[in-house]
């Protein structure tokens, strides 16, 4: 009896080791591939041209853009990016820091979320530091990970592209007022010296 006890006690100690064994290790290999397409990530948005993130894309991706945009398709993806490099303009910059908050693993889906700090560089001059709050999911298949899901979100009121605008509205009624003002006194003061002019002629 005895015998059996020491027996049945060894198999589940074996088995515990083995299954100790594999998960944790088989869990960093996925947050490992994870953190290479997050690296990956912020080396190609320094350009217009997605193509190396696209092994990394499923067929089905789509995403939320931080300016209320969806796509999805890996190529409207790249149609974005090339968008925003438009806006950029040529000889002006662009560069992510990604910070993962978390990612859960669910089998053969990871669900990440985090931060990132932006820095735009507009070739017109100026720069735009921002951060941003996303999420992605994505799904393992035979060729390792694919992201499936994105979502980008920035404060819709208080991000210095609005902090800009209203900076630009305010030098422009500034500027209008000033103008005004200008064109006011020297009507007032053409008025005023014509009144003397007629009163002098008249005397």
């Amino acid at each position: 009896m005895n015998v059996l006890l020491l027996a049945a006690a060894a198999i589940m100690i074996c088995s515990a080791g083995a299954i100790a064994g594999t998960d944790p290790g088989g869990e960093n290999a996925d947050r490992a591939a994870l953190a290479k397409i997050r690296s990956l990530y912020e080396e190609v948005v320094k350009s217009d041209d997605l193509t190396r993130l696209m092994p990394h894309l499923a067929p089905d991706v789509s995403a939320v853009t931080p300016t209320g945009e969806e796509v999805k398709t890996p190529q409207e993806l790249q149609a974005y990016f090339k968008k925003i490099w438009g806006m950029i303009g040529k000889g002006g910059s662009y560069e992510v820091k990604v910070h993962l908050t978390r990612t859960d693993l669910y089998g053969d889906i990871a669900v990440s979320h985090g931060t990132t700090d932006e820095l735009i560089r507009p070739a017109s001059g100026g720069e735009y530091r921002f951060p941003m709050l996303w999420t992605a999911v994505s799904r393992r298949d035979s060729d390792g990970w694919k992201v499936i899901r994105l979502h980008g979100s920035i404060d819709p009121l208080a991000n210095v592209f609005v902090q800009a605008q209203l900076e630009a509205v305010k030098w422009a009624y500034g500027s209008g007022g000033l103008i005004a003002g200008i064109a006011l006194g020297m009507t007032v003061c053409f008025v005023w010296r014509r009144s003397r002019r007629r009163a002098s002629s008249v005397a």
